[in-house]
């Protein structure tokens, strides 16, 4: 019995060692990163530009916009085509012509959920309590040589992996793991490239993401902070 009760006490210590671990490597990233400044902005309008190798040749442009929990839209534009995708409140659409779908199509639901984290302008760190996320200390992985602190983020059916840089406290790293209308969808970007904006925070102007035709690195060329934003350009166009 003592050994039992020994063993359930040096498992809630180790728990609870492990849980104070995290929150004190996420409170060292949210200093270093000027966290409390997010709450100073209210809408952003990020322009990028995209390549990658097995899009050799071909300009593609990226724009997004988006209204603090209200709303948020972006396009990609390839070769003279646009593709839309945007959400207000708890509807969203999307337009697709690389798929012959020239008219909006409304999201299902889990798309709508799954796009609504994007309405969280400053994400999912400042303020993971009151949001209700949990976080959990896993160890150290390598990325790309940095053996970065590795934090589970875990809420309802999304669950994030974040990596941050033991000497910077900067976020290198993000792997997010959710349902979306019945199946796992996993993604991953590395970040680099970070910049403290006059607002005092600090973002990063270069990512890395997979895509289904390899490799991508996406770079940011515009970053506006609280713009005039017309709230029609959310509207699901009529067909």
């Amino acid at each position: 019995m003592k050994k039992l009760l020994f063993s359930s006490a040096f498992l809630l210590a180790a728990l609870f060692a492990q849980a104070q671990n995290a929150e004190e490597i996420v409170a060292k990233h949210l200093k270093a990163i000027g966290a409390d400044n997010w709450s100073k902005v209210n809408s952003l309008k990020m322009d990028a530009k995209i390549t990658s190798d097995a899009m050799a040749g071909m300009s593609i442009a990226m724009s997004s916009t988006i209204v603090r929990d209200k709303a948020a839209r972006m396009e990609v534009s390839v070769m003279g085509m646009n593709q839309v995708t945007a959400i207000n409140g708890e509807m969203g659409w999307t337009t697709n012509p690389f798929m012959g779908q020239t008219d909006p199509q409304p999201l299902t639901p889990d798309q709508v959920a799954s796009m609504k984290d994007m309405l969280d302008i400053d994400g999912t760190l400042p303020g993971y309590k009151d949001k209700g996320y949990t976080l959990e200390y896993v160890g150290k992985e390598d990325v790309d040589g940095t053996e970065a602190y590795k934090i589970k983020i875990a809420k309802g059916k999304k669950t994030e992996y974040t990596f941050i840089d033991p000497e910077t406290f900067y976020e290198i790293k993000q792997i997010t793991v959710e349902e979306v209308d019945g199946e796992s969808v996993e993604s991953a970007s590395v970040f680099s490239n970070h910049t403290k904006t006059d607002l005092g925070f600090v973002y990063p102007y270069t990512m890395q993401q997979q895509s289904p035709m390899g490799p991508a690195t996406v770079t940011i060329t515009s970053l506006q902070i609280n713009p005039q934003v017309d709230n029609k350009i959310f509207e699901m166009p009529k067909k």
